[in-house]
């Protein structure tokens, strides 16, 4: 193994330009050690970063940036831009950079927004609602407002106290307009990534299906799909989760994750917490993964069906990372290269096969 930092350089960056050599034994054991899975893919970033500036540039001169704003003195801030591709947009974003996301091609699906008591609306791809506009929408700030994602995109919401929250799709969070009381509590049905605004007197509480996750001001994901497997993994500070059945409760330490399965087993882990963040950072990511879980994602992402010829090969496990900007048959294409199964794509299904 190579232990001087520039060998491991020069073998990442070829690892990069020669796909093969991803296929390798030697590459597998060598992106193995931490360290080198860390360089490997932040010069995958860096590439990818490249062509994503140089494509916006030239699209800058015939496209506007599509975002959507709304806000008040009180109200939550949505911020939206879809459809501009992207990768790695830091996952600390600055107030003053412009907001990039991601979204894959799906037909006919939205982001809806919905006020309690009113009808659902559109958020349009394409306008701009300033803060007066806003206001007039929204006068009561005790009103709790729903933000929805369907298959295939995801989106970024800035609440009333500054709180980022990454909403991944297919999922749904409820929250007030304004958080007047003595806790900022809102509701998760799905997946969606927290960066707290910190306020001591005023805990903030992701309630998810039997979960309640309190925080003070931390960094965590919390993924409450109903056909899958709960969980709640901690990127920094302290979090304590409480099974709202059991009342137990549990705290947890960066890097730990709490797995509720559809049995009714707890379970802390330690992890890479890149498998669980990846998703926020454009990237699918996953480690010693089942497959079940990989197509669940690949599913809900791209909005298509996920058939397994036989129900064996839903445990099989894989190593696998994409990015989430490609074509659906660019990441069956890599699933192909793994040699474990045959993947294919018709009509709308992905077809999981014995090779």
């Amino acid at each position: 193994m190579m232990e001087n930092p520039d060998q491991n350089s020069d073998y990442a960056l070829r690892a990069i330009q020669e796909p093969r050599l991803r296929e390798t034994e030697e590459f597998n054991q060598w992106i193995s050690v931490p360290e080198n899975k860390e360089l490997f893919l932040d010069l995958m970033a860096c590439k990818e970063a490249v062509m994503r500036e140089s494509l916006d540039r030239r699209r800058k001169a015939k496209t506007k940036t599509r975002i959507w704003v709304a806000a008040s003195a009180v109200a939550a801030v949505l911020v939206l831009a879809f459809l501009i591709p992207s990768l790695f947009p830091s996952f600390f974003i600055k107030k003053e950079e412009p907001v990039r996301f991601f979204a894959a091609t799906v037909s006919g699906e939205h982001v809806m927004l919905q006020m309690d008591g009113h009808h659902e609306q559109q958020l349009l791809e394409d306008s701009v609602m300033d803060i007066k506009e806003w206001k007039t929408l929204t006068p009561d700030t005790t009103c709790c407002q729903t933000l929805t994602t369907p298959r295939g995109k995801s989106f970024l919401l800035v609440l009333s106290d500054g709180t980022k929250v990454w909403i991944n799709a297919e999922s749904s969070l409820r929250y007030p307009v304004a958080f007047n009381g003595k806790e900022r509590r809102v509701e998760l049905k799905g997946e969606a990534c927290f960066e707290v605004a910190k306020d001591e007197k005023c805990p903030f509480i992701v309630s998810a299906d039997g979960m309640d996750t309190h925080v003070l001001g931390t960094k965590f994901n919390v993924r409450s799909y109903t056909t899958e497997d709960r969980h709640v993994t901690l990127v920094q500070g302290k979090v304590q989760v409480t099974n709202t059945n059991s009342l137990s409760s549990v705290v947890l330490q960066p890097g730990q994750d709490l797995t509720y399965t559809e049995t009714g087993e707890e379970k802390i882990s330690r992890v890479n917490i890149a498998t669980y963040m990846a998703w926020t950072e454009g990237m699918f990511y996953f480690e010693d993964s089942s497959l079940e879980e990989i197509m669940s994602s690949l599913g809900r992402w791209y909005n298509v069906n996920v058939d397994f010829e036989r129900v064996e090969l839903y445990n099989i496990r894989l190593n696998f990372w994409a990015n989430r900007n490609a074509h659906l048959n660019e990441a069956v294409e890599l699933l192909n290269k793994l040699e474990k199964v045959r993947v294919e794509y018709q009509d709308g299904t992905i077809t999981i096969k014995h090779i």
